[in-house]
């Protein structure tokens, strides 16, 4: 945008704004909005991907925590049976 205005400004110095010029600064702008654009879309990819194997690796802690709790409560079955367990 501020190229847009940039161009604008030495335009209207020599007093010479065409039908053209404006089309060329509206090129630039746009040009460099879908260059923006694409480097977002591949930084959300990227962070997808990162995301996904965190999730992955979540995923995994959880079952980890889930087995070591299922594993703790019947330790703790078999110690009350045995009256182990205050």
């Amino acid at each position: 945008m501020a190229l847009l205005f940039f161009i604008f400004y030495i335009l209207r110095m020599n007093r010479k704004i065409t039908l053209s010029a404006i089309l060329f600064a509206l090129l630039a702008v746009f040009s460099l909005s879908a260059c923006t654009d694409e480097a977002a879309e591949a930084e959300m990819n990227r962070l997808k991907g990162e995301n996904a194997v965190l999730q992955g690796q979540v995923d995994s802690l959880q079952k980890n925590l889930d087995s070591l709790t299922a594993y703790g409560d019947s330790v703790k079955k078999s110690l009350e049976k045995l009256d182990m367990h205050p």
